[in-house]
């Protein structure tokens, strides 16, 4: 008997609230990059000999270098891994504790996770080979960076590093940035509150994007004044060939004594047509204006364009092209960002908005990239939404914790703070909207407001629609006779389960490309699961 489609729907809507309860069950099938879903909130678990924790709390380190690093053994877990408990070296990050404004005595510091520390044979350490609680993965993540927000508070922090994962399609960088969730921390059963889990660039991050190939990738973290050090790569060879051609300022690392140092020396920079041509075959430019718009959008006072700090680049062997890629620029430390609302997108007078923001040679692509993501990703309304979302997931533990920095305690602080953000992400809407002189959304710059526009990432300003469907043809992905074949996103041949979790992934999505895009809408959306329902269990030819 042939079911109807309202009964599939039933099926498949089971289908999406089973997945959605299973995402929120912690256990270990949770896998990377669930383990920064934003909507889900971890509760994480730290045991230690107490003088032990007190060393790393006091350890200044962190604000000397000629100190010695304090690392010490603990154990740790999730709530619902107390029988798996696993044995992870723990130490203090930068930043200024966060002290405990309404809660007991004890400071709520950064810190550092290293999870296989005590996996690997090491000499030198006293648990050599290994320590027979130690793993080598912990939900596909080596390490784990807690920011405590000590800048402004957790929220707006995690807030601002989300913002650069949505802006990782195709509107903006067009690959995967960054990600970042909230925690809840105990440390010997005391409570400190609620941490920023911000994904921790590594070889595990590459690993976990496919971009690392051994001795044929360079991962750099640029720190600022001409200076950068080698995180991934080989340190017989820390000079990838991208860093030995931009050999101009503001690019180079300018230190002679360094192995960083370029081979020829620094150079002139080029005339800005050379420059152009030479930085489109050597950078993925889009993402690197990818990364200063979404900077500048969130305000954040220390990034490459306003402050020529705190940024990553991942460079690639361009002598092999089986994994020769453009430099890719990824963003870091975002803990002082949404301050001013009505701050300038174009930053302040750094070597890097010099050269790269003049009108004969970036600006026009980063002026573009801005209007297409406060236009789509970093709308007003995808904000707002984003925060509806994350509101529930987080308004009891922002109320419980001793130590955030809101105007007041518990829920009244709480409020207070969701309140302010909505209010920044408009008026930053606003001052933004009016630098750009936007005064409609047009994602694809075709004079069409996205809300006529009937392929509103394409441009088609003849906006021809053959079929009739309210799709474009620039866009139409299909008709009625290749709807299965869209459906079937996995391939397999079978519209299943496997599709379905193809789509979860993507939902809300936009973009002219946007995976999980069935109706050729541009936007991830129902209609795309209605579709998905329409033809479930059809065998595609």
């Amino acid at each position: 008997m042939r079911k109807s489609v309202h009964s599939i729907g039933g099926v498949l809507f089971s289908l999406l609230m089973i997945s959605a309860i299973m995402s929120n069950c912690f256990g270990f099938e949770l896998d990377w990059p669930e383990v920064f879903d934003p909507e889900l909130l971890l509760t994480l678990n730290l045991e230690l000999d107490p003088a032990h924790w007190q060393e790393i709390v006091n350890d200044m380190s962190v604000y000397d270098e000629d100190l010695p690093e304090i690392k010490r053994p603990a154990y740790f877990w999730a709530d619902g891994e107390e029988d798996q408990k696993i044995y992870v070296s723990v130490r203090r990050k930068s930043g200024d504790p966060v002290p405990p404004a309404f809660g007991p005595a004890g400071d709520k510091i950064s810190l550092k996770i290293d999870i296989n520390k005590y996996h690997e044979e090491d000499p030198n350490d006293p648990d050599y080979p290994g320590h027979p609680d130690s793993v080598e993965m912990w939900h596909g993540v080596k390490k784990l960076s807690l920011e405590n927000g000590d800048d402004k508070n957790v929220l707006t922090e995690g807030f601002a590093a989300n913002l650069h994962q949505l802006a990782s399609g195709p509107e903006g960088y067009g690959y995967d940035s960054w990600r970042a969730n909230w925690v809840e921390l105990y440390v010997n059963g005391h409570y400190y509150g609620v941490y920023v889990n911000a994904e921790h660039l590594d070889k595990t991050f590459l690993k976990n994007r496919n971009l690392y190939t051994w001795h044929q990738t360079w991962l750099y973290q640029y720190r600022g004044n001409h200076n950068f050090t080698l995180e991934i790569g080989d340190d017989d060879n820390p000079r990838s060939p991208a860093v030995n051609a931009l050999n101009f300022y503001p690019f180079p690392f300018d230190k002679r004594n360094s192995p960083l140092y370029p081979d020829g020396g620094i150079a002139p920079a080029p005339d800005d047509a050379t420059l152009v041509t030479m930085l489109d075959e050597l950078i993925d430019m889009q993402g690197m204006m990818a990364m200063a718009a979404t900077n500048a959008f969130i305000s954040n006072p220390d990034s490459l364009f306003t402050h020529e700090r705190n940024s990553h680049f991942l460079d690639f062997d361009t002598n092999d092209p089986l994994v020769s890629r453009k430099r890719m620029y990824l963003p870091w430390d975002v803990d002082a960002s949404l301050q001013s609302s009505s701050s300038s997108i174009y930053g302040t007078d750094t070597d890097y908005r010099l050269l790269l923001l003049k009108d004969t040679t970036y600006k026009p692509l980063y002026d573009q990239v801005m209007t297409n993501l406060v236009n789509g990703p970093l709308s007003e309304a995808n904000l707002l939404d984003f925060i509806d979302r994350i509101e529930p997931v987080l308004r009891d533990a922002f109320a419980r914790d001793p130590y955030n920095k809101f105007v007041a305690t518990g829920y009244p602080g709480v409020d207070a703070a969701f309140l302010s953000l909505r209010t920044w992400v408009t008026d930053r809407h606003i001052s933004v909207r009016t630098e750009l002189g936007i005064t409609v959304s047009d994602s694809d710059a075709d004079q069409i407001a996205n809300s006529e526009d009937n392929c509103p990432f394409t441009q088609n300003t003849d906006q021809a629609d053959s079929d009739g469907d309210g799709i474009g043809d620039v866009c139409d992905r299909c008709n009625f006779e290749c709807a299965c074949l869209d459906a079937d996103l996995d391939g397999s041949g079978t519209v299943d389960l496997s599709d379905l979790a193809v789509l979860s992934q993507t939902y809300e999505q936009t973009g002219a490309a946007a995976p999980g895009d069935i109706d050729g809408s541009q936007r991830v959306s129902i209609g795309d699961v209605l579709v998905l329902a329409k033809l479930w269990l059809t065998q595609c030819q």
